[in-house]
C-alpha cells in the first residue's frame, strides 16, 4: 500500500476499468490502485500492455489486478464478460467504462448501415451490456457507481457515426440512472474534449487550447481524478449527469469549434 493513505475513499473497493491498456484507461486504473482498490482491467488486443498496467497498479497498492480480454464489437463476448470478473473479484462496486470501438468521421451519406450498427455496438451496446451486468453485482447500500467516458464529438454534427454513437451513450446515462436509482447505484458520464495524449500532434494540441476559453485540455490524470470524485461518498446524491471536461470548448460559437 502507498505510504500516504490520507483521504483514501476506495480502499478494497472492487473496480472494473473497461479499456485499461492504453490512452486514458491506465491513468484511471493507477488512480484507483493508489487508493488500494481491487481491480479488473480489460483490454482489446494488447495483453502485454494490460499486464504492464496491472503490474504498475499492484506496485501502487492494489491488492489485486486482473486482466481480461474484451472486444466491445463482439456482442457475444460482451454478454458473458462480467462473469469472469465476478469470479476474480467476487462482485463489483465500481465500473469505469473508458473504452469505445467503431465509428468514423465520414459523412453519413457515405456511411453504410453496417457501419452504423458497428458504431452503435462498439460505443453504446457493448458498454450498456457491461454496465447492466456489472450493476447486478453491485451492492444496494449506496456505494455502487457507473461512470461512462464520452467525447465532445457527441455535440459535433460533422463527426458522423462516431459522434452519433457517443451522443447515444450520453442519452443512455439518465435512463440507466433512473432505473438503478432504486438500488442507490449512480450513473454519470464524463465528456472530455481532445485529451492531452502523447499521440496528439503538438500543433493540434495548441490549436485546441487556443479555441478553448480556459486555454486547457484534459489530461488522462485529470479525467482519472474526476472518476475518483464521482465514485466517492460525496457524489452519492449525483446521478444521471453528463459532465463536460472541456475548458469551456462547447461555449465557443459553432464556427470556431
Amino acid at each position: 500500500m502507498t505510504a500516504n493513505r490520507s483521504g483514501i475513499q476506495h480502499e478494497n473497493r472492487r473496480v472494473l476499468v473497461v479499456g485499461a491498456s492504453n490512452e486514458t484507461g491506465p491513468a484511471v486504473a493507477r488512480a484507483f490502485a493508489a487508493q488500494g482498490a481491487r481491480l479488473a482491467l480489460s483490454y482489446c488486443t494488447d495483453r502485454a500492455a494490460a499486464e504492464t498496467v496491472a503490474g504498475e497498479c499492484r506496485a501502487l497498492g492494489a491488492p489485486e489486478a486482473h486482466v481480461f480480454p474484451l472486444d466491445l464489437l463482439d456482442a457475444d463476448q460482451c454478454e458473458c464478460f462480467v462473469g469472469g470478473v465476478q469470479e476474480a473479484l467476487g462482485g463489483l462496486d465500481i465500473l469505469i467504462a473508458v473504452a469505445g470501438a467503431g465509428g468514423s468521421y465520414r459523412p453519413l451519406l457515405e456511411t453504410s448501415a453496417r457501419e452504423m450498427r458497428e458504431a452503435f455496438q462498439g460505443q453504446v451496446c457493448g458498454n450498456f451490456t457491461i454496465a447492466r451486468d456489472a450493476a447486478r453485482l453491485m451492492p444496494d447500500d449506496g456505494s455502487g457507481r457507473i461512470v461512462f467516458i464520452s467525447a465532445t464529438s457527441s455535440h459535433k454534427y460533422s463527426h458522423a457515426t462516431y459522434g452519433y454513437a457517443k451522443a447515444a451513450l450520453n442519452q443512455l446515462t439518465p435512463f440507466l440512472a433512473y432505473e438503478l436509482a432504486a438500488r442507490k447505484i449512480t450513473v454519470n458520464t464524463l465528456i472530455p474534449q481532445l485529451i492531452d495524449l502523447p499521440s496528439v500532434a503538438p500543433a493540434m494540441r495548441e490549436k485546441r487550447k487556443q479555441f478553448t476559453p480556459l486555454g486547457l485540455i484534459p489530461s488522462p490524470e485529470l479525467i482519472a481524478e474526476h472518476c475518483l470524485a464521482l465514485c466517492s461518498p460525496a457524489f452519492a446524491i449525483v446521478t444521471g449527469e453528463c459532465y463536460h471536461l472541456d475548458g469551456g470548448y462547447r461555449l465557443r460559437p459553432p464556427e470556431d469549434r
